[in-house]
């Protein structure tokens, strides 16, 4: 976002974010560009949007040598678009072994369960 409206199009949005529920982060980014196109995240109302969020907020405004004022507000920086994704998303490979270790304690779950609730048969 840029120009004219955007800072107060970005507080609006990180104040709308808040009030959804399943949210665990907002990352606040933006591709490189001049200072005049990454100015939005300089303004007062991004950077007081930005510290009353209940959520934590990343900031990853344009390139790792910019730096913003929403890059200092920010409960942290990430030097790219990029690097903020990957710093809140698991790995393939974890994903896997989180599904893989949910599915072993599930099948141990109700295989315990079965074997207290089925009857002893006696002979």
């Amino acid at each position: 976002m840029q120009g004219e409206g955007a800072a107060a199009e970005i507080a609006a949005a990180i104040a709308d974010l808040n009030r959804f529920p399943g949210i665990d982060v907002i990352i606040v980014a933006r591709g490189g560009g001049s200072i005049e196109d990454l100015w939005a995240f300089n303004e007062e109302v991004v950077a007081r949007a930005i510290a009353a969020s209940r959520l934590p907020v990343i900031s990853a405004v344009g390139h790792e040598v910019d730096v913003t004022i929403a890059d200092l507000v920010a409960d942290l920086r990430a030097p790219t678009p990029s690097a903020a994704a990957e710093l809140v998303v698991n790995s393939k490979a974890q994903i896997i072994a989180d599904c893989t270790s949910l599915e072993r304690r599930l099948t141990q779950a109700l295989q315990h369960s079965l074997a207290r609730s089925l009857p002893v048969w006696r002979s």
